[in-house]
């Protein structure tokens, strides 16, 4: 029986993760990466396992404490090749595991490192994108403390490469490796933010490649869709905005399909295709409201399987490419969930093996037949059931203007109905993101925490968000923080006035978007008891002119040079004047998205006007936060601000 008690911050952020997972080409055995949602060192370590498609114990393959990951099945599923730091922290290589038996066996000896591999269609080739390496005169200057950096110069590109594969894995020496060849050209960067941006042509022939002049956000938000033969002749069939994964050939050849913007971001996550040849994009499903993500071509090539989010929920579609009619992929879940965005198929077309998480557990691996329900494969976080949750509702309220808006409500564990609860409001971020169905449990997920607490939280999808089509997504196109925020704060009106949020004791916060909705919440109303502002815009001027992702932003507010008046309407700090409410503000040092100057900005505001705030800046942490001992911090911060604004009693323990 679930047991009433705090989940600790230290169990949380040490939940394990699946960061892939892929099926074996006869759909018997899945293979998948785990990892912990923390690091506890300098680097990351993770780990390949494989359990069968119809159930079983799984069996770990890689045993070392490294970062091993990207597992992709030979043609033939005898072999896997992955990538791993095994050799050199940091620094990953091309491993070939027999699984008949033996050691993993190192492929390649890239000096920058690699980012992923895949086999070609034939399994006589393997392509792998590499980072370019350190020189020599780079590393002497460097050791030497004689370390300028001029901007924008000495690059470090991911190029694309390819390298003869033995058909006996036991056949390769270390000392003899076989020799790649590069196919990119000079000064081109294959690969988006988090993707390799690479696959195979089914010919074996070509690979197609989202190309970029470096790895800078600003071009890799709009990379060149490209094909690259291996003779090294690169063709491209044009430049396709938040085209940010790797675009599918269908299995004769012919057409490619992709996931990117319609046209321009932020119209993003719309499913398309474009003859092989090149030619004007094809929207397979123009009007849906929803969102798409992973995917993959059926064999018959007449269809895609793709995993989408409607709304609060992810779910699996089959997509007619001739007529872009849509129709449930498997039968339904026991429980709304998030899982769209990683996807693997086995050869016939027949079975697909996914991710899935719910409102009470972290991911696990499932598999499913086409039309059949899907089964669950792993067990990876079974302690999860040792603790009570607050129950999880979708809901809707009417914006002010008209507009239905939905999110989902947390309620505190021990709800009874008529009684008014403290109310954190939970902004997410993006701001094309959304929140969906799945355990809020982590660094940045504070719902579970804050309802084991007795908090009911909020959690809004406004105009802006994913889920809901692109005409929502583009609803704050030069207004970003104005309807989107009456969106929100209906929602506050709409929770008081059904009896469940106390009105006197209100909260709110978020990150990234979700610390700039935040920022504007303070400035344009004083109902907050306190707010919590992580990685947030202040100053939409000076965060275009030192951020990476200004190309993004000019198409939501427009070239800040331009428009500067935009930019300036739409910044917190302008009316920083108004704000009254205490707010704890919290940054990477290394946030090169939205970098840590804005927290000072808010900061040296927020002092200025008397208001009560803290500045709390976690070295070496990007955008992301990664490390344990940071992540613990954050929560515990979080908690304690909160709890001593409303004058309650801080508890914090830990299980």
């Amino acid at each position: 029986m679930a047991q009433e008690r705090l989940l600790g911050f230290e169990r949380a952020v040490t939940a394990t993760l699946v960061t892939d997972v892929q099926l074996s080409p006869d759909g018997r055995q899945v293979a998948y990466v785990t990892t912990p949602a923390s690091k506890e060192g300098p680097y990351p370590v993770s780990t390949i396992w494989l359990v069968a498609a119809d159930g079983g114990h799984p069996r770990r393959l890689t045993g070392s404490e490294a970062a091993d990951a990207a597992p992709r099945w030979s043609p033939d599923g005898r072999r896997l090749v992955f990538v791993s730091d095994r050799l050199t922290r940091g620094t990953a290589q091309v491993y070939l595991l027999d699984l008949a038996g033996g050691e993993a066996v190192r492929l390649t000896n890239a000096p920058g490192g690699v980012v992923q591999a895949a086999w070609s269609p034939d399994g006589s080739r393997i392509a792998y994108t590499a980072l370019d390496a350190e020189t020599p005169e780079a590393k002497q200057r460097r050791e030497e403390g004689n370390d300028a950096r001029v901007i924008d110069a000495d690059v470090k590109r991911a190029s694309l490469w390819v390298v003869e594969v033995p058909a006996d894995t036991a056949a390769l020496d270390p000392s003899r490796l076989p020799a790649p060849r590069r196919l990119s050209p000079e000064g081109v960067h294959i690969g988006t933010q988090g993707d390799p941006g690479f696959a195979w042509a089914p010919d074996g022939t070509a690979l197609l490649v989202l190309a970029s002049p470096a790895p800078k956000a600003h071009f890799t938000f709009a990379p060149e869709l490209a094909v690259i033969r291996l003779d090294g002749e690169m063709t491209s069939l044009g430049r396709f905005e938040g085209l940010l994964t790797a675009p599918q050939l269908s299995p004769d050849g012919a057409t490619i399909a992709f996931v990117a913007a319609e046209e321009v971001i932020p119209a993003l996550f719309s499913l398309q295709t474009i003859p092989a040849a090149g030619g004007t994009p094809r929207i397979l499903a123009p009007g849906f409201a929803g969102s798409f993500y992973a995917f993959a071509w059926l064999p018959d090539g007449q269809r895609l399987l793709a995993g989408v989010e409607i709304g609060q929920r992810h779910t699996f579609k089959l997509i007619d490419v001739a007529s872009g009619a849509m129709t449930d992929a498997f039968a339904p879940f026991e429980r709304p969930g998030t899982g769209a965005m990683r996807l693997s198929l086995s050869a016939d077309g027949s079975r697909a093996a996914f991710v899935y998480a719910d409102d009470y557990s972290y991911v696990d691996v499932y598999v499913a037949d086409l039309g059949d329900t899907p089964r669950r494969l792993t067990d990876l976080n079974p302690w999860t059931r040792d603790y009570t949750f607050g129950e999880v509702r979708d809901i809707r309220w009417t914006a002010p203007d008209g507009l239905e808006i939905e999110g989902l409500l947390i309620l505190p564990v021990g709800y009874e109905p008529g009684r008014r609860y403290p109310l954190l409001v939970h902004i997410h971020g993006g701001p094309c993101g959304a929140w969906t169905h799945h355990l809020y449990a982590g660094w940045h997920d504070w719902g579970q925490f804050f309802a084991q607490r007795g908090y009911a939280v909020f959690l809004p999808n406004p105009r802006g968000s994913s889920g809901r089509g692109t005409a929502f997504l583009c609803g704050i196109v030069g207004c970003y923080g104005e309807p989107d925020w009456e969106d929100i704060n209906s929602g506050v009106d709409y929770l008081i006035a059904e009896g469940i949020a106390d009105p006197d004791q209100l909260v709110v916060g978020g990150w990234s978007g979700g610390g700039f909705l935040t920022n504007w919440a303070i400035t344009h109303t004083d109902r907050f008891k306190a707010a919590v502002s992580g990685a947030g815009i202040a100053n939409w001027v000076s965060f275009q002119g030192t951020a990476d992702v200004r190309s993004v932003f000019d198409r939501y507010l427009g070239p800040v040079d331009e428009a500067v008046e935009t930019h300036w309407r739409l910044s917190p700090i302008r009316v920083i004047n108004r704000a009254t409410t205490p707010t704890l503000i919290l940054y990477g040092e290394a946030d090169i998205r939205v970098p840590p100057s804005q927290g000072f900005e808010l900061y040296e505001g927020l002092k200025s006007r008397g208001v009560e705030t803290q500045l709390v800046i976690y070295p070496r942490e990007p955008h992301v936060f990664t490390e344990r001992k940071h992540q613990i911090d954050l929560l515990e911060r979080v908690v304690a601000w909160y709890e001593r604004h409303l004058g309650r009693d801080g508890t914090s323990q830990t299980d």
